[in-house]
């Protein structure tokens, strides 16, 4: 059993690191931006079982915007939402991380209970890494084929937003993730009262066929 955890957070590393698997830090920072904007924007007024929903929404749109053009696939099989590398080796979740999100010293989890989707995920994950750990007792548990399963993890901090992009490699029944096989620190987005600037990604011009209807 490899029980190696790796951790990427010079620049140099993470940008090195990011490279070798066709990824740059902006259309995931693109995608933690547009998910921080998200919360900001909703008042006492909306109902708030929906403002982690929708935040959530927003970054995997934003991130499936950032890496389609270039290749990348959206999938959403068993209403599982992912981005798929065009090679099929690797796929990305969305979710929000606990506190120790973006610290490289820090023990972290995701802040919501996972379900028997992640479990699957996680169970191939262990497969293609080769390792011998405990799967939880959850229904459906496949654990033999599928891309690597990895978790863009967002936390709103008092001052800031801190991600990472990481590849966990155990869940406990209760749904969190207890082990990472890497973990991968991007630049956190200070929230000093400025503006965050979101810029749209460049994709391929569209030639429509414009008739009029008879």
């Amino acid at each position: 059993m490899s029980a190696i955890l790796s951790v990427y957070s010079e620049p140099d590393d993470v940008s090195a690191r990011l490279g070798s698997m066709g990824l740059t830090e902006e259309p995931l920072l693109h995608a933690a931006r547009r998910w921080y904007l998200s919360w900001i924007s909703f008042t006492a007024n909306h109902p708030p079982f929906g403002i982690g929903i929708a935040a959530w929404m927003e970054a995997v749109a934003a991130l499936r915007e950032g890496l389609l053009p270039i290749g990348w696939i959206r999938s959403d099989e068993k209403n599982y939402a992912l981005v798929v590398h065009p090679g099929g080796s690797m796929a990305i979740n969305v979710a929000t991380g606990d506190a120790g999100t973006g610290l490289p010293t820090a023990n972290v989890s995701n802040k919501a209970p996972k379900g028997t989707s992640t479990a699957d995920a996680i169970s191939v994950n262990q497969v293609q890494l080769e390792l011998d750990l405990p799967v939880p007792d959850m229904p459906h548990v496949r654990g033999d084929e599928g891309p690597l399963t990895w978790f863009l993890l967002l936390h709103r901090a008092g001052t800031e937003v801190r991600c990472e992009l990481s590849l966990p490699s155990q869940i406990s029944p209760d749904g969190r993730i207890t082990r990472w096989q890497e973990r991968i620190m991007l630049p956190s987005i200070p929230l000093d009262g400025s503006e965050i600037e979101i810029v749209a990604p460049v994709g391929p011009d569209l030639d429509i066929d414009v008739k009029r209807k008879a």
